[in-house]
């Protein structure tokens, strides 16, 4: 971060600039700024908030709580995922302040690993599901998106979408979501922040208006205590336990999304201190927000209703809004009207989540971690933006989608395929940080003493949810009731270990990891950038001049104590404190240490970091800002 202005006037002057921290150390990691920075925090936190979206996960999975457990499973689930999810955040939140690069956690595990060839595979696998997951993720929001303009529909006229209708809609939303996440960083950063104040205003008006309309309520003791134990007999179901994690899938579906700072994190201004932030507070509010909206819609189901075989054709969510509306105005018309709030924060969360994917697929392909890696990892030269791999992914998300032609309870599969994908490439690189302990060095954002009981805690919470999307919802298991998550995560993974280890043409000969895009250390920068490096003013070129040329300069500008600016007055790169003239001089020092003047032997060479390519912590310079090396001053005697 810059110095304080107020130290000095230096930071003031017009041409003085400071590089940013986030692109700092994407240049200590060995890779060259391509994106262009204009995220900040709220962006990044109204992106995160917006993917996640609270209406949109609740809404469309809340059938999957009530049904298994009833409403206290729906309120308790709801309290215990978020603060698991809370663990698992802040877990992610000190990685990417470490490692602040797109793509996230394959490559935070490459990093934990020192890119070590025997544990690339570790990265690759990690790449793949997480890959896995946000395409998924998009199909979810997407067909889900189509199932509730199909609801509305028939609330509204009685008429049912067919599976083509349904698939249909998926597509145009795909597109449309697509055409919206080509747009330049700027105008992302404006559809961010418009998704998620909308989603605050409309999201809010759900919770305030549904309760205010509804002309009965249920009972504290029924929303918080209220508990299906019949289900358990009626689905066949070992036990209440079994029960209650199986409807976990309703808060857990909804905690997809918070990563999006962690890709977005090359587009962040300060991305390693305004991303793991963005991330905590993003999950904070959607704990908060959602579960206000499940006790709005616990508490407004009226008597004696139907919930699963009413007017909405089993869609809960949508039978609630339509009971409570004809309920106190004899119509269902201001409540359809009001389901189209989840249908537009629906629309912003799979375009959120396509430019969240496309930055995912162009990291993984800069790193030549996917086929055709030159294609997916160009940006587009108007939008400085992954276009090719927005609409791959576009691609990937619509097949996902095509079984709905035969079983539209393949949206529930896509919740679960997307949550264990993702959650599992969460769970790696935060095993790995607690395994590979000795390599990681922290950046701003820390969890000091805290981080292990943390990190496990994360851990213990990614195996738990992933078992739960993987168990069979009812006894005995048919083809009908087949869970088929765990067959398709599985047969993901083993496709993806045979690519690694097919012979000649398989991914162990052609993968490595990190594929660094700057070729040197002098690719870091010039000599000012370096000290921006170390938390210096970057200094304006000038014209380069000969050393007479700059003798003859000092003996016109220098006055009484212009010397000691550089040995004895203020500390090394303290320039704020200097005179004008004294800068001057200082700047036409720094000027003749870039040019190609050849200083003698005995000179200090910078210190080079211990092997590898470039700074490989934050604990090398830290000690190169504390101690800085400066080239012999020209106010020495000449030899």
């Amino acid at each position: 971060m810059p110095p304080d202005d107020s130290k000095g006037d230096l930071g003031k002057e017009k041409g003085i600039s400071y590089m940013d921290s986030g692109e700092a150390r994407l240049r200590e990691l060995g890779y060259k700024q391509e994106l262009r920075r204009e995220w900040g925090l709220l962006s990044s936190f109204s992106g995160s908030l917006g993917f996640m979206a609270f209406t949109t996960g609740i809404t469309g999975t809340f059938s999957i709580a009530y049904e298994d457990g009833g409403p206290a499973a729906a309120v308790w689930g709801w309290i215990g995922v978020a603060l698991c999810n809370i663990f698992v955040a802040l877990s992610m939140a000190e990685i990417v302040s470490s490692y602040p690069m797109s793509g996230g956690p394959y490559f935070w595990c490459l990093e934990l690993t020192n890119n070590d060839p025997k544990y690339v595979i570790i990265g690759w696998i990690t790449g793949w599901l997480n890959v896995l997951g946000q395409f998924a993720t998009t199909a979810y929001a997407g067909i889900f998106l189509a199932q509730h303009l199909a609801s509305m529909w028939l609330l509204s006229n009685g008429h049912a979408f067919s599976p083509e209708d349904i698939l249909l809609v998926y597509a145009i939303v795909l597109v449309a979501g697509a055409c919206v996440s080509l747009v330049p960083t700027k105008w992302a950063k404006y559809h961010a922040l418009v998704s998620a104040a909308f989603l605050l205003v409309g999201g809010t008006a759900l919770i305030v208006a549904l309760p205010l309309v509804a002309p009965t309520h249920q009972t504290a003791r029924t929303v918080f205590l209220d508990f299906n134990v019949g289900d358990v007999a009626k689905n066949g179901l070992p036990n209440v336990a079994y029960m209650f994690l199986i409807g976990t899938i309703m808060p857990q579906g909804t905690f997809i999304g918070f990563e999006l700072p962690a890709q977005f994190v090359e587009e962040t201004k300060r991305g390693d201190t305004v991303a793991p932030r963005a991330i905590v507070l993003s999950v904070l509010a959607t704990a908060v927000l959602g579960f206000a909206y499940v006790l709005s819609l616990l508490f407004c189901i009226q008597e004696n209703a139907d919930l699963m075989n009413g007017e909405a054709g089993g869609y809960l969510v949508g039978q609630i809004f339509n009971d409570v509306f004809k309920a106190r105005y004899g119509t269902n018309a201001a409540g359809v009207c009001l389901l189209a709030i989840p249908l537009v924060t629906t629309f912003n969360s799979t375009t959120l989540s396509l430019s969240s994917n496309a930055r995912m697929l162009w990291s993984f392909a800069r790193d030549k971690g996917v086929p055709l890696h030159g294609v997916w990892s160009a940006l587009n030269k108007y939008t400085g933006t992954p276009v090719n791999a927005v609409w791959a992914m576009a691609a990937l998300a619509f097949l996902l989608g095509l079984p709905m032609l035969y079983s539209l309870s393949v949206f529930n599969a896509l919740v679960s395929i997307s949550s264990i994908g993702l959650y599992v490439s969460y769970g790696i690189p935060i095993l790995v940080r607690v395994i590979q302990h000795q390599n990681f060095q922290p950046g701003p954002f820390q969890l000091g003493c805290w981080h292990l009981p943390i990190n496990l805690a994360a851990i213990s919470w990614v195996v738990v949810s992933s078992t739960a999307f993987i168990l069979p919802t009812m006894y005995p298991v048919s083809a009908e009731n087949l869970n088929w998550t765990c067959a398709t995560v599985g047969a993901v993974i083993i496709g993806v270990l045979v690519a690694w280890y097919a012979p000649v043409c398989g991914a162990r000969h052609w993968y490595h990891g990190k594929s660094h895009t700057l070729e040197s250390r002098r690719d870091l920068g010039s000599e000012s950038e370096l000290s921006s490096l170390r938390g210096l003013p970057t200094v304006p070129s000038v014209p380069k001049l000969t050393l007479m040329d700059f003798i003859e300069d000092l003996k016109t500008k220098e006055t009484d104590g212009a010397a000691i600016a550089v040995r004895g007055g203020p500390a090394a790169g303290d320039l704020s404190a200097a005179p004008a003239v004294h800068r001057v001089s200082l700047e036409l020092s720094r000027e003749i240490i870039q040019s190609d003047v050849t200083w003698p032997q005995q000179q200090q060479q910078p210190r080079q970091p211990p092997g590898g390519f470039g700074p490989p912590s934050r604990a090398w310079t830290s000690a190169a800002a504390t101690e800085p090396v400066m080239p012999r001053s020209a106010f020495s005697p000449l030899p």
